[in-house]
């Protein structure tokens, strides 16, 4: 029997495969999603394509700010909320802070508020690797010192701890998931690798902030959606983090050069000014996500890539 899920930010590249995913595997869901114009709305609707044709899929077009809107909708009772909607970049929200903490903070608070009116138990977060800032890689779950480095991460971690107040004060399991650079098919726009495809297939020029060097745990978008799942299933504490990444981090210049070996193309490369906010690695240690909810990436960067490659050129 499938099991009736909520997912927040539902129309965006995470959240879309992951509706894709459950429609598939005989769940219920209901997706809502603001499709603000952070990127063109209009690719966040093509992403619902599959998902608009199935019978065990509601969209519910709605910002997270409107919670008496999309609680009057709401009708019946939920397994489980996935809450993904954020408003999104890091790189963006050091120049662009304007906005972060009401979508991110009090959106967060409003779907918790959602969870307790309608006695919804399960609680999965889409956190950020990014809370770490610069702390010593691999990033563990139990390191405290945590600095964030841009408005969009501190709204992150401020979200963390405000799900483990509703967790203790209302019995709800709030599990949050630390995501490290996900890509895959329908990768948002402003990500890199979408801009290196650019540069391959369009000929536009690729700017590399600072010399390339800065590494990322980059984690393919069905390894991610394996983690989401296990999550929604874990129940043995009432607050949990879990590192969700592919535990191998690699750097940019590599990550250009594994494109370049795939099409057979140059990348035309412009190097400028590296940007204060961001870190020079990301680096999951998934020990605990191995080890309690049985978290186990399966997709190695060059199989991946291979993949984004196929659905971009699809697009072309």
């Amino acid at each position: 029997m499938g099991k009736r899920i909520i997912v927040t930010g539902g129309a965006g590249f995470i959240g879309s495969n992951l509706c894709d995913y459950l429609i598939a595997n005989n769940h219920e869901v209901v997706c809502i999603d603001s499709f603000d114009d952070y990127y063109a709305p209009n690719i966040k609707r093509q992403n619902l394509t599959r998902a608009l044709t199935k019978p065990g899929f509601i969209l519910l077009e709605s910002d997270i700010k409107d919670i008496d809107f999309i609680s009057g909708k709401l009708k019946g009772n939920f397994d489980a909320i996935i809450h993904l909607a954020a408003k999104a970049g890091v790189r963006y929200s050091l120049t662009h802070p304007v906005g972060y903490e009401e979508s991110n903070v009090a959106g967060t608070k409003n779907i918790l508020e959602l969870a307790v009116e309608k006695k919804i138990k399960q609680f999965v977060f889409a956190s950020s690797s990014s809370i770490y800032g610069n702390a010593p890689a691999p990033f563990n779950e139990d390191y405290n010192d945590l600095h964030p480095i841009s408005p969009y991460a501190q709204t992150k971690l401020f979200s963390e701890k405000t799900g483990k107040e509703f967790s203790e004060k209302y019995d709800i399991n709030f599990i949050s998931l630390r995501f490290f650079s996900v890509y895959g098919p329908r990768l948002r726009p402003d990500l890199v690798m979408n801009k290196i495809a650019g540069s391959i297939y369009k000929n536009e020029k690729l700017k590399i902030f600072g010399d390339g060097s800065t590494s990322r745990d980059y984690t393919y978008v069905d390894d991610i959606i394996s983690g989401i799942i296990k999550a929604i299933n874990y129940k043995e504490s009432k607050f949990e983090t879990f590192n969700l990444g592919n535990g191998n981090p690699i750097k940019l210049t590599d990550i250009i050069s594994l494109f370049e070996q795939e099409t057979g193309k140059k990348v035309n490369i412009e190097f400028v000014d590296s940007i204060k906010g961001e870190s020079d690695i990301t680096w999951a240690d998934n020990s605990k996500a191995k080890k309690m909810i049985g978290f186990e990436p399966q997709t190695d960067i060059r199989k991946g890539i291979n993949n984004y490659l196929e659905w971009y050129k699809s697009k072309l």
